[in-house]
């Protein structure tokens, strides 16, 4: 989305740096703001691009589907992703920053040349899955993490700077890749020690019961408590609703298996959940940004 724009012919200060293969970097600002001022998401191809913008000056407010706007203001850093349910990105003058695009197909292909042999490979698919929790981006405002990326500005050149940020860009990644953030958030956090246990079982609960048909009906009756209070609650202390959970645990659940077995693609719908493969094909997808056969087909050739 933002590096289309960038990419455009609008009047704006930009500066583009090829530091690797599968990642470009540009330093921006918005000196005169075109009449677009508003970036409407485009349907485009799944791809395994991801973009991590660094504010360093002006706003953009993002505008997710069915939740409120959110800020993103000077030192604050935005990760966005093919998946992304943000419907817009609303611009400000002046706004600058750098973005970091991330082929990361093409940048883990070989070991980059300006990375030691570290051995952090990204996941690509658990940073997909992962990123799909947060509705496929992810906002770090006021952060340690961040705040201890910008204070380093002032002591780099700008052009060192900008590479130093690709560094971050890829760690980021990487804690994305690693970290499902909200999904494990338990009853060590004091506020949700006292959150009732049947609320805070849930989520075993569905991880057992993936192959059957899970409705917030069922589960209010088997827990005693009201619908409103089991969504409300649910949310308080996992961060998502039941049913974005759900989705989540079949999806890695399928991965699983059609990694791990050779069990008919048709079997593993049925296994976690779906009965029909129209439905799990269709969802599989936007999960994963490719299809239950390619994604056979992937993990069989180790690519």
């Amino acid at each position: 989305m933002f590096i289309e724009y960038l990419r455009s012919d609008t009047p704006v200060y930009t500066q583009w740096i090829n530091v690797m293969p599968g990642v470009r970097v540009c330093q921006f600002k918005l000196v005169q703001l075109s009449k677009k001022r508003l970036l409407t998401r485009q349907k485009y191809e799944s791809s395994d691009t991801f973009e991590v913008f660094f504010c360093l000056g002006g706003q953009i407010t993002a505008m997710p589907a069915g939740t409120e706007p959110q800020k993103i203001e000077k030192h604050h850093i935005l990760v966005l992703s093919d998946i992304s349910e943000l419907l817009s990105l609303k611009i400000s003058e002046n706004l600058h920053g750098i973005l970091v695009a991330i082929d990361l197909s093409s940048f883990q292909e070989g070991p980059p040349p300006l990375l030691p042999p570290l051995g952090l490979n990204i996941d690509l698919y658990r940073l997909k899955s992962n990123l799909a929790l947060q509705y496929g981006s992810v906002a770090l405002c006021n952060r340690c993490w961040s705040q201890a990326v910008f204070d380093l500005r002032g002591y780099l050149p700008d052009d060192i700077f900008c590479r130093y940020c690709v560094f971050k860009a890829i760690e980021l990644l990487y804690i994305l890749s690693v970290k499902s953030f909200h999904m494990e958030r338990l009853a060590a956090d004091p506020e949700n020690q006292q959150n009732p246990q049947t609320i805070l079982h849930i989520r075993s609960y569905l991880e057992t019961h993936l192959s059957e048909k899970i409705t917030i009906s069922d589960l209010s009756r088997i827990l005693s408590v009201s619908p409103t209070y089991l969504k409300t609650e649910f949310r308080r202390i996992h961060g998502i609703s039941v049913h974005r959970c759900l989705i989540d645990l079949r999806m890695r659940r399928a991965g699983e298996l059609i990694r791990c077995t050779n069990q008919p693609i048709y079997r593993i719908a049925q296994d976690v959940g779906y009965e029909g493969m129209s439905q799990f094909s269709a969802v599989f997808k936007k999960y994963y940004g490719i299809t239950p056969g390619q994604f056979k087909k992937m993990s069989k050739t180790g690519t």
